[in-house]
Parts: C-alpha cells; sequence; structure tokens
C-alpha cells in the first residue's frame, strides 16, 4: 500500500508501495518495490493508482523491464482519478514484477491507501 505521496517521479521509475501487508514467501522488496518471484507459476497480478488534485499518471505493470498492462489517470479542475489492473502472468523464479511510470514525466500519484500493489501464486 502506499502511504507516502510520490511527486515529481520521472520515467521508468518504481513506484514505492511502502506498507507491506502480507509477505508470505518473501517475495516482495519494499525498498526497491519490486516483486522477485519465489517459485515459478502463474501468478495474479494487481495495481491501482490515484492521482494527485490536478495530476496525470501513465503507470505499468513490467515484467522483467516490459510492459504487460498500463494504467492511466488524470485529475483535472482539482478532481483526482483512479485507475486499475489486474493480470494473470506467468513467472520463472526469479523474474521481476514492478509498478513503474511511464511515457509522462512530472508524475504524481497520492498516498493514505488509495494506491497499491499486489500479487500472489494461483
Amino acid at each position: 500500500m502506499k502511504t507516502n505521496g510520490q511527486n515529481h517521479v520521472g520515467i521508468d521509475q518504481n513506484v514505492i508501495f511502502e506498507q507491506v501487508l502480507t509477505n508470505d514467501g518473501g517475495g516482495y522488496h519494499p525498498k526497491y518495490s519490486v516483486f522477485i518471484a519465489p517459485l515459478s507459476g502463474v501468478y495474479v497480478v494487481s495495481s491501482a493508482a490515484l492521482t494527485l488534485a490536478n495530476e496525470e499518471f501513465h503507470t505499468a505493470i513490467v515484467h522483467n523491464g516490459n510492459i504487460v498492462a498500463r494504467m492511466y489517470g488524470q485529475g483535472e479542475n482539482g478532481q483526482i482519478d483512479q485507475s486499475s489492473q489486474t493480470i494473470d502472468i506467468k513467472l520463472t523464479a526469479g523474474d521481476e514484477v514492478a509498478v513503474q511510470t511511464i511515457e509522462v514525466p512530472n508524475t504524481g500519484i497520492t498516498d493514505a491507501l488509495y494506491s497499491s500493489f499486489s500479487g500472489f501464486l494461483l
């Protein structure tokens, strides 16, 4: 879960999710906000992000640096916007999955547990 807002984030940067609710298997590495698959198999990966007021974000779920799902939000006129994605993906032990900013520099993502990243082995 995201507990701290992230402002002025550059392109291809990991979105940092500071609060870990569960980490069975130890695959999530909060310092870098990356999930490294401890076992091979099919995983369900999900993320949601909420813009700051009047901000825009383009984020993606990335697998070993390759975009597998995109999210977009644009808050206008003092408003906020939220986007989410859930995917099933086959991972090999050691594969990395993260949520990264893409395409638009200076992205802003809000805190207060409105933005999240999760995954589990089926």
